[in-house]
């Protein structure tokens, strides 16, 4: 049992450290299709790094993660990301949230190589928003629209949400 335990704190603490190690790209260069494949997995270290820090902490590296990871969405021929009112109901009045579900749906993709399944993908981004949201909820204005999606979520109804609006 105590083998278990420290097995457990040793892994969590490791993986505290190895989300600190990231390191948003210096001078990537992002101009041709080619360009985005070799930083896939930076894109998803970015996202796991923005999920794990708290919104209140190194706000000058989340702004400078954040536009690492605009930037490559805007251009990767690979991942493309749908943003609907109906879904990203929060983006004008939480800026950090809209982050967040595009590194969610990014993310997904990446790591599923399901690049055309925009469900998924939405319910990925909303999914995120939620954890992020509710790990920050002291530091973040409240929001009604990610609250709906808590108690959707929790009532076992965001998923048929999702759907019909992706």
């Amino acid at each position: 049992m105590k083998t278990i335990i420290v097995t457990l704190i040793l892994t969590t603490i490791s993986l505290g450290l190895f989300s600190q190690n990231f390191e948003v790209p210096k001078n990537y260069k992002l101009e041709k299709a080619e360009d985005y494949a070799p930083y896939e997995k930076e894109v998803v270290k970015c996202f796991d790094w923005l999920m794990k820090t708290p919104v209140n902490e190194q706000i000058d590296k989340r702004k400078e993660a954040n536009a690492f990871l605009l930037k490559w969405l805007s251009g990767s021929p690979t991942v493309h990301i749908e943003i609907k009112a109906e879904i990203v109901s929060f983006m004008e009045t939480s800026p950090d949230l809209l982050f967040v579900f595009l590194g969610g749906w990014a993310k997904y993709s990446l790591e599923s190589q399901d690049f055309d399944n925009k469900k998924a993908g939405s319910l990925a981004g909303i999914d995120s928003v939620i954890e992020f949201y509710t790990k920050n909820k002291a530091f973040m204005p409240k929001d009604k629209n990610v609250e709906k999606y808590v108690k959707m979520k929790n009532k076992g109804k965001l998923k048929e949400y999702i759907e019909k609006y992706a």
